[in-house]
């Protein structure tokens, strides 16, 4: 395969990879009213919140306060969120009346909202005797408008469409809620805030609702900080709902079971558990750690600690997804779920990924390495290159074995027209750069590099991680 090959191959397989929900939290492009509250020293007529999808939230104010003001703040954040980010709106000093309106620009901030979300927001103003006061926090659902989202509420995950076929959502929402369930009672990791789902029927939808911050080429959006997923479902595609959705949804529950203030869980631990959730697309990811296995090239564990959700190196990735996958399944099968609910209530205890296994496992870390890489080298020399089934939830009458078929897994659908041009581009403009990097010995760019994604082998969830999770 030439190296433009490679490279349009892996560019369009990566194309594919909180509070109670209530219908009328859905709120397309229309102002939310908040009361006025009884606020001593201030007296509230209006304040109100137009949201302009995928520009930003315009809030308006009209108060009266009982003496000068000398400073006016706007905070907002998200649910979850405890740092707020704070704007100064132009006002003149002195004033004892306010009537304005405050634009607030998520098009072009560096780290923007994502779409699914409530943003809260709140009011501060500082009087000339030093008093200061604020109004009540207030909510505003920060949403893709374009659409008429119509969710479908569960015990612990709401899903929201728009397609019109309500058993596809239905089978969206069984999914999630059999993931929560089954991890819940095999390995005691609970949500403590309930999911919010966004499912987009095409990819387009979904690429034209991010900022330009954002990586278009993604086939979803995961915050588990945040509690919200995006995701690129095609209406009809069951096997992408059987490999995306548990993936996903599993992120989310190890981040809610594991959260404290020191530390967290390692990414073969995270992305392992992540994919062996899958109902799906397990068993390429096994078969191809094993092939790298019988070569000899099973990396150290410490390797897979963080950095390949991230650094997305084609073929790199896909082996740091394929061996992590196996990490767990060693886990598993060695200690069982007990051993696995011992080793998340570690992490979730804030220490070292040593003393999390020392605790977890009964065994050091290094111990826990040489185990795995031993076990997994005997067993790709049993197997040999061989598919794995050890899961039998792939189909084996269906595997990447061109580019085309390759194409139609990775997104669901047929991959055409302008899509496919854009790729042949990039591909065009990488493969001069790298060409152009390599004759003249310059430093490499740091950023996203794009190798081969391995055929055979299922792209993983795409999910982005809470800002300083490493």
């Amino acid at each position: 395969m030439t190296s433009l090959i490679r490279i349009l191959f892996v560019l369009v397989v990566l194309l594919s990879s909180a509070p109670i929900v209530r219908a009328q939290d859905v709120v397309q492009n229309a102002p939310e009213h908040a009361a006025p509250a009884a606020i001593p020293g201030l007296a509230v007529e209006q304040n109100d919140a137009l949201v302009e999808f995928p520009e930003g939230v315009t809030f308006t104010l009209d108060a009266e306060t009982a003496d000068p003001i000398t400073n006016l703040e706007f905070l907002y954040r998200a649910p979850g969120v405890e740092t707020f980010s704070v704007e100064l709106p132009p006002f003149k000093p002195g004033m004892t009346e306010i009537a304005l309106e405050h634009p607030v620009d998520f098009l072009n901030q560096s780290d923007p909202p994502p779409p699914g979300i409530d943003i809260l927001y709140r009011w501060r103003i500082t009087e000339s005797d030093g008093d200061t006061v604020e109004t009540p926090e207030h909510s505003v659902p920060w949403i893709d408008g374009r659409f008429d989202w119509t969710p479908l509420v569960g015990p612990n995950v709401t899903v929201y469409s728009y397609d019109g076929d309500p058993a596809f959502q239905q089978e969206i929402l069984d999914t999630a809620e059999r993931t929560i369930t089954s991890l819940s009672e095999a390995y005691g990791a609970n949500l403590d805030q309930r999911v919010r789902i966004w499912a987009y029927a095409d990819r387009d939808d979904y690429s034209s609702s991010l900022p330009p911050s954002f990586v278009q080429w993604t086939a979803g959006f995961n915050r588990p900080d945040l509690h919200v997923i995006d995701l690129v479902l095609p209406t009809g595609n069951h096997n992408e709902v059987k490999r995306v959705v548990p993936h996903e949804v599993s992120h989310q529950i190890l981040y809610q079971a594991t959260k404290n203030p020191f530390s967290s869980p390692p990414d073969w631990l995270d992305e392992g558990l992540a994919s062996y959730s899958q109902e799906s697309g397990r068993d390429r990811l096994y078969a191809h750690a094993l092939e790298l296995a019988a070569l000899g090239e099973v990396p150290p564990l410490r390797t897979l600690n963080g950095g390949f959700g991230y650094q997305v190196h084609g073929e790199e990735a896909g082996a740091s997804y394929a061996f992590s996958l196996t990490a767990v399944t060693y886990i598993i099968d060695t200690w069982g779920d007990e051993g696995m609910a011992r080793l998340i209530n570690s992490y979730g205890e804030g220490v070292t990924n040593e003393d999390a296994v020392q605790h977890g496992l009964g065994i050091s870390f290094d111990e826990l390495d040489r185990r795995w890489r031993e076990a997994l080298i005997a067993e790709a020399q049993q197997k040999g290159a061989g598919a794995s089934t050890r899961f039998g939830d792939d189909n084996p009458a269906s595997p990447w074995s061109t580019i085309g078929e390759g194409l139609a897994l990775a997104s669901g659908t047929i991959v055409l027209g302008l899509v496919v041009l854009f790729a042949v581009v990039a591909g065009l403009i990488s493969l001069i750069r790298s060409r152009r990097a390599s004759d003249t010995e310059e430093e490499p760019v740091m950023g996203l590099r794009w190798g081969e994604w391995p055929e055979e082998l299922d792209p993983p969830g795409w999910q982005a991680r809470p800002v300083g999770k490493p």
